[in-house]
C-alpha cells in the first residue's frame, strides 16, 4: 500500500511540474533597429508661395522655383524695386535687397 501511495504522490508531483509555457520571439535590441526616417518637411505649393508674395505686396513675380529644402525663391517687385525673395512656411524673407 505504501508503494501505491508513493506512486500516486510521484504522479501528482509530475503532473504539477508539467506546466504549459509559451515563448514569444524576442524583441530586437534597440541598437540594431534602423532609425525612423526623418519627417518630410512641410512645403508650400507654387500657388501658395505666389499668394504669400502677393499678400506681402510683391508684383511681377518671376523665376519662382522650389529649393531642395522646400522653400521657394523668386524675383518680385515691391515699391518699384525688384528684389530677390524666399518664401517658406515661416514667411517671406528678402534674399537680396534692391540696389538704390
Amino acid at each position: 500500500m505504501r508503494i501505491l501511495i508513493a506512486a500516486a504522490a510521484i504522479s501528482a508531483l509530475a503532473a504539477c511540474g508539467q506546466q504549459t509555457t509559451t515563448t514569444t520571439p524576442e524583441a530586437p535590441d534597440v541598437e540594431t533597429m534602423a532609425p525612423a526616417p526623418a519627417p518630410m518637411p512641410v512645403t508650400l505649393t507654387e500657388a501658395e508661395a505666389r499668394s504669400r508674395l502677393e499678400a506681402e505686396g510683391y508684383t511681377n513675380i518671376t523665376g519662382l522655383t522650389q529649393q531642395p529644402d522646400g522653400a521657394w525663391s523668386a524675383t518680385g517687385t515691391r515699391n518699384g524695386q525688384a528684389t530677390q525673395v524666399t518664401v517658406s512656411e515661416s514667411g517671406v524673407s528678402v534674399t537680396t535687397a534692391p540696389t538704390p
